[in-house]
């Protein structure tokens, strides 16, 4: 009857909140310092220094996002560099597509699918990551890890454990 079904709903309402709440920073992460140099580094004294066409200071703190297009603007600099770029940019818009896909299922209460899109976006996240270090351009002296990759593990477990919740409080229902 229509009691259950306001149950259903109030019972949902917090880990669709979680679900949401976690895709919408896996894609935040994607904007958000993916790596990043020391406080001290020439990277941040000489902002606005040219490197590669590139300026020096957007090289501080580069976002996935921003390594994509770093990629494309220098694929012509380097031997295998369209082939590098298409990797990344393939990678990093892979990894917010997911995050949006997975943020559309939250939104409408479908825990399974969901969840299917979170855990795939973090193992893309995965690969990139693991991209980066095989071809050691983080973590090096220069970069370490930002907190936007720090941050996407949090997120991607935020978006599991909310669409987890959600099929388990559904579940419970019927």
């Amino acid at each position: 009857g229509s009691m259950s079904n306001q149950t259903t709903t109030r019972n949902l309402t917090v880990p669709k909140i979680v679900a949401i709440v976690g895709n919408v920073l896996m894609l935040l992460c994607v904007f958000l310092p993916y790596a990043s140099v020391a406080k001290d580094s020439p990277y941040r004294e000489y902002a606005d220094e040219m490197v590669d066409g590139v300026r020096a200071g957007e090289l501080a703190d580069p976002s996935m996002f921003k390594f994509a297009t770093l990629y494309n603007k220098l694929k012509d600099q380097t031997s295998n560099g369209s082939e590098i770029a298409m990797i990344v940019m393939a990678l990093v818009a892979a990894i917010a597509i997911t995050a949006i896909i997975a943020l559309i299922f939250a939104c409408v209460s479908k825990g399974i699918p969901a969840l299917v899109f979170s855990i795939i976006g973090f193992l893309l996240f995965l690969m990139l990551n693991w991209d980066f270090s095989d071809r050691g351009v983080v973590p090096t002296d220069d970069h370490s890890w930002g907190f936007g990759y720090y941050l996407f593990y949090a997120a991607a477990l935020v978006a599991v454990v909310g669409a987890i919740w959600m099929i388990v409080s559904k579940r419970r229902e019927q």
